[in-house]
């Protein structure tokens, strides 16, 4: 009968171990950070467009900013690739010296990024013109949380701004998210 309960126990703990071999490690959560004024260059305007500029971002990502004739565009891209991810399309007061990205790291590789963008409110138009057509009026600031390529669709949320701990709630929906969508 001993002998009957010790072969168990030692059958259990080589199943056990069997099977917490077989687990996956741990997936390590970093952030590394882009400020919009630093490492960037300028894009020069030619025919007709505005000038824009072009920041170093995590791993191989750059960040893009340029001005349409309405907006103002943040995309994430691939150094040397013709795709990007839009990040944020903003008003025209949108000022790229207050914008500090965070990129989300999982075992050193980008796979998301955060960025505090406004909230705007319902566009209007006063009789003088001078209300934004396209982009209301800022009520308020959001984190949004971009998935990067092959992450787009399963990572991505907004955190409201004024909510405690407002950017621990971001990095943990981001980590949340790509942990779901590696399973």
């Amino acid at each position: 009968m001993k002998t009957k309960i010790g072969l168990i126990a030692v059958l259990g703990l080589l199943l056990a171990g069997s099977i917490a071999a077989q687990k996956k490690p741990a997936v390590k959560f970093t952030s590394v950070y882009t400020n919009l004024t630093r490492n960037c260059k300028t894009l020069r305007a030619s025919h007709g467009s505005d000038e824009g500029s072009l920041c170093r971002g995590a791993g191989n990502f750059q960040v893009r900013v340029y001005y349409s004739a309405a907006a103002a565009h943040v995309n994430a891209e691939i150094k040397g690739k013709d795709e990007s991810i839009t990040l944020a399309m903003l008003g025209m007061d949108f000022d790229e010296r207050k914008v500090t990205l965070e990129w989300r790291l999982a075992n050193g590789k980008p796979f998301a990024v955060i960025m505090r963008v406004p909230i705007y409110g319902e566009p209007s138009r006063d009789p003088a013109g001078t209300d934004d057509p396209y982009f209301g009026k800022v009520i308020g600031q959001q984190l949004v949380v971009n998935g990067l390529f092959g992450f787009e669709e399963t990572v991505k949320g907004e955190v409201d701004a004024k909510t405690p701990n407002a950017n621990a709630k971001a990095r943990e929906l981001a980590d949340k998210a790509y942990a779901e969508a590696a399973k």
